[in-house]
């Protein structure tokens, strides 16, 4: 049987994946002008793109290894 894997994530998805709480996530948005925006697929529903979401980490990654040396 094969996983499938939405397009798109919700907070609790993200904050998950990331390893935080939805508020920590919370504050990341007002800080970081990097980060995806969620935006709203039915009142009180957000989510992001799941490969806007990959594509900030992989840049926050590749950004963390340039910084090192």
């Amino acid at each position: 049987m094969t996983a499938i894997i939405s397009q798109y994530m919700r907070r609790q998805a993200v904050a998950y994946e990331l390893g935080i709480s939805r508020h920590t996530l919370a504050r990341m948005l007002k800080t970081d002008a990097t980060f995806p925006r969620f935006f709203e697929i039915t009142p009180g529903i957000t989510v992001i793109a799941r490969a806007d979401f990959e594509h900030w980490l992989r840049m926050k990654r590749h950004a963390a290894l340039t910084a090192q040396g």
